[in-house]
């Protein structure tokens, strides 16, 4: 894992959506997609951010899509939070877990506001695994 003046500029890297400098870094330099980065994973701020693409990335590299920050926000939770529907249904789609609690333990529905994700929290299928 890179060292810490290298890990804020990863970080700023996925918060700004470089996608291709991002993806060198993790497939060139064998960045680790469950490394911590900062106080978060790298599917965090990809999710956090809305960037789909990144996000999708993350999860072919392996990210996994129910890990909690140190907050106890997963990836699909902070989607859901941020508003960020194709997210949120990307991750539901990857599998990630609708049923799990916030860190002030209310449901992720309850904590919806976007309609788009109230509909998308009861009803997105998870794919088929290839």
């Amino acid at each position: 894992m890179p060292e810490e003046r290298k890990i804020e500029d990863v970080v700023w890297s996925i918060k700004n959506g470089a996608h291709d400098e991002v993806e060198s870094l993790f497939v060139n330099h064998n960045y680790d997609v469950n490394a911590e980065l900062g106080m978060r994973y790298p599917i965090h701020y990809a999710a956090d951010f809305g960037h789909l693409k990144m996000l999708q990335f993350f999860v072919g590299m392996g990210a996994d899509v129910d890990r909690k920050d140190k907050y106890g926000i997963t990836p699909l939770l902070a989607a859901i939070w941020e508003g960020h529907t194709s997210c949120v249904e990307c991750l539901l789609k990857m599998g990630a877990n609708r049923k799990l609690l916030t860190p002030n333990g209310e449901t992720y529905m309850d904590v919806a506001e976007k309609e788009e994700i109230k509909k998308l929290l009861l009803h997105t299928k998870m794919d088929p695994k290839p």
